[in-house]
């Protein structure tokens, strides 16, 4: 039986960068990354520096975050990481990738208090420790072997979607492929999506994203005709000078790519739109799946900054703080989606867009994000 190819990322830091390499290995797991935290992940009775050893051994890519805080300290254990870094290179081909340096900050590459061989690598700039489309696309090149001759995109993501385990989740592939689409620059936006209306100006799209999961559909009459949310939502908004672009989504969805090539003004999505289980398994994995979510809007976010996002639920956020502080999280995790969210709880004794009420709420939430007169 052949040995299986190393996936996982060693992630390296200072203990005072703890929060940045939290939100950098939280964004690639997004992607379906397998990462490695030093710390967080070992467990009581491990031995600490042979796991340290034994991992560094054993990893595909060594990732040492580099900041004003590792500059700032002459010792401490990361640095030990590094340097059993630089000795496993010694046994490598090379040319070999397997350090990647990160920089969070501002700290230069001259002068950075790094081994030597660190310096002879190329060095990405991930502000904060959000991971960009570009850095992701890297990464994934990085950890896919070279490709036989007629492998197609679909087949590569469809591998990336293999390889994921657990909570990282198959349908992450998607995502990905949307991360390097992103990357390779394959769209130009307002050259498709808006289309220019009578006047010269670009008649904004609305991309509306909803499940056909009967727990999902809120109106028993448009469950009762398969519709979705989505459906209803189309009805409301017909009077208004906008295009619109059902997208029925589910778990497995998958077209991420088709949505950023809408060039769409704004996205209105049910917050449940990806999960598609029972609610039995809700605890286990809502959290996975409104992962998912921030993922993609904060891609999107990333890749248009043109994009704005109304997020809709019924039993979310029990107060406007809770949906203030899923926001920031979401903001934290994707700068580019700082005051282009708008989240919405619709009211239980009236959770239908046939609502009048409700459909006018919903309507005008849309005309303010859009700028639209009445």
């Amino acid at each position: 039986m052949s040995q299986s190819v190393p996936r996982e990322i060693f992630l390296s830091y200072a203990r005072e960068d703890t929060e940045a390499a939290h939100r950098f290995a939280d964004g690639l797991r997004a992607f379906g990354i397998e990462v490695w935290l030093d710390r967080s992940e070992l467990r009581g009775g491990d031995a600490w520096d042979a796991t340290i050893r034994k991992k560094i051994r054993d990893c595909a890519l060594f990732v040492p975050i580099v900041s004003a805080q590792t500059q700032g300290r002459r010792e401490g254990y990361f640095r030990r990481e590094w340097n059993l870094a630089v000795e496993r290179t010694l046994d490598m081909a090379s040319g070999s990738p397997f350090v990647l340096p990160v920089v969070i900050d501002d700290t230069p590459e001259t002068g950075a208090a790094v081994p030597e061989p660190f310096l002879r690598v190329q060095w990405s700039r991930v502000p904060k420790g959000v991971p960009t489309p570009q850095f992701v696309e890297r990464i994934k090149r990085l950890l896919d072997p070279p490709q036989e001759s007629g492998t197609t995109t679909a087949k590569i993501v469809a591998g990336a979607a293999g390889r994921s385990s657990g909570k990282s989740l198959k349908w992450a592939a998607g995502v990905i492929l949307a991360v390097l689409l992103a990357a390779a620059g394959w769209w130009k936006f307002g050259q498709r999506g808006a289309v220019a209306g009578p006047t010269g100006r670009a008649t904004p799209v609305i991309v509306l994203m909803d499940t056909p999961y009967p727990d999902r559909v809120y109106d028993p009459a448009t469950l009762k005709s398969g519709g979705t949310n989505a459906d209803d939502i189309t009805e409301l908004l017909r009077d208004l000078p906008v295009n619109i672009v059902k997208e029925t989504t589910s778990s497995l969805w998958q077209r991420e790519r088709e949505v950023i090539e809408q060039n769409p003004s704004l996205i209105v999505m049910h917050r449940s739109c990806f999960f598609t289980f029972p609610e039995n398994r809700t605890d286990e994995l809502y959290p996975i799946l409104d992962n998912k979510l921030v993922a993609f809007i904060g891609y999107v976010a990333t890749v248009n900054p043109n994009t704005k996002f109304i997020i809709y639920t019924r039993h979310s956020w029990e107060d406007a703080a809770a949906a203030a502080k899923w926001r920031s999280d979401a903001a934290t995790r994707y700068p580019a989606l700082a005051g282009r969210i708008e989240t919405w709880r619709v009211p239980l004794d009236r959770a239908t867009f046939r609502n009048p009420l409700t459909g006018q709420e919903l309507k005008d939430s849309v005309i303010r994000q859009l700028g639209l007169s009445h």
